[in-house]
């Protein structure tokens, strides 16, 4: 098992009696704890559970300084037999060990946690509803619309919302952004972070950690393209909340696959190739274009997205911010320049704390790999 080098409650809301769904605001799930902190405990961790890897990173308030104190990831393939880098789906047994595995390496001390929950087990949408005033409320409204919107049954799930801004010419309409998870993942979650020693941990979906870690108050509009194991996500934010989502099938399992496909090899041997084949390497124009092929209708529906958002609301996204590992790939952020037209940069989420001067290059590296779980530590000192 590869282990990343160490540096130096979501309260639970079930469906009611009865199966009906519950409903509630932003501020209760996804937004702040609800409860103040002790004044002895000020270290917090933030817990990111993807389908390849799981990831910790860990924040101390020193004399009102937010500092990193530790971070760790473990990848997931392993503990089915499979290879670094692909996506599993793990017995709860094995991800127990998994987490229990990188805290133990990470040498994490924090007493309370912040759990990224993936978005394989959510679902975020907008929702329009033209003709309403600003005083009706639309509680009501958001129960049954939802029911159109979301692809189970709405007693198995958990609904939050947040009002966001309409477009321009939209008089009279209002847009609202909806999320909802699944019943059983929150339990399984809650059962997880029960076994580590994390009773009832606050949790919110992924792109609520990453935005936080990587939101910039010098763009108004800007994007984050996420790039996972096998899905990579658009996020479109203004002033910090999102505004839109698109997620298209593409990560970078995916681009391993296809790689070792490409050049006949076996999964790892690809995964090997990819991570250390450098631009001037003989080999390195096959990797590039199966690497490319992966992403490249990806990005052109984002490119879409993109420009439906500007016209919509007569805005401009002036940046695009690359998270994931995927995105480190040596040609990704000029392919992501190249198509989406805009400035793109990749994700600097240590940069919101303090740390030794001699990790500068290393967090640069892993930064984007490390957004959510820097994001949602980061939610325990808001």
């Amino acid at each position: 098992m590869a282990i990343v080098a160490r540096t130096t409650r979501a309260t639970l809301i079930e469906s009611a009696p009865g199966g009906a769904v519950v409903l509630m605001k932003f501020s209760s799930l996804f937004s702040s704890l609800g409860s103040k902190k002790s004044a002895s405990d000020t270290r917090a961790l933030g817990i990111d559970i993807g389908s390849s890897s799981v990831k910790v990173v860990e924040m101390e308030e020193r004399e009102g300084v937010l500092t990193l104190t530790t971070y760790g990831e473990t990848q997931l393939g392993p503990y089915t037999n499979k290879e670094v880098g692909q996506s599993v789906q793990l017995e709860v047994g094995q991800e127990q060990q998994a987490l229990v595995d990188v805290l133990r390496e990470s040498a994490a001390k924090a007493t309370r946690a912040v759990l990224a929950m993936p978005l394989s087990s959510s679902f975020v949408t907008v929702m329009s509803f033209p003709n309403v005033s600003a005083e009706d409320d639309l509680g009501p409204r958001i129960r049954v619309e939802a029911r159109k919107y979301i692809p189970t049954q709405i007693s198995e799930v958990t609904l939050d919302w947040a009002e966001i801004a309409s477009g321009a010419a939209a008089v009279g309409s209002r847009d609202v952004l909806v999320a909802a998870i699944q019943n059983t993942a929150l339990s399984r979650l809650k059962a997880l972070t029960d076994f580590v020693g994390f009773p009832e941990p606050p949790s919110e979906i992924e792109c609520f950690s990453t935005i936080r870690a990587l939101s910039d108050s010098s763009a108004e509009h800007m994007a984050i393209i996420d790039v996972g194991a096998v899905t990579t996500k658009l996020y479109i934010t203004r002033s910090g909340l999102l505004q839109r989502m698109h997620r298209v099938r593409a990560g970078g399992a995916v681009s391993t696959k296809r790689i070792a496909e490409a050049l006949e090899c076996t999964f790892d041997e690809a995964e090997y190739k990819k991570r250390m084949t450098a631009t001037t390497d003989a080999g390195f124009a096959d990797l590039d274009r199966a690497n490319r092929s992966t992403y490249e209708r990806a990005l052109g529906e984002f490119s879409e997205v993109i420009a439906n958002y500007e016209q919509v609301l007569g805005a401009t996204v002036s940046k695009v911010i690359l998270a994931g590992g995927g995105t480190l790939f040596p040609t990704f952020p000029a392919l992501a320049a190249e198509t989406l037209k805009k400035p793109v940069s990749l994700a600097a989420p240590f940069a919101k704390v303090a740390y030794p001067t001699f990790m500068e290059d290393l967090l640069k590296t892993i930064g984007p790999s490390f957004a959510p779980a820097a994001g949602a530590a980061l939610r325990a000192f808001e």
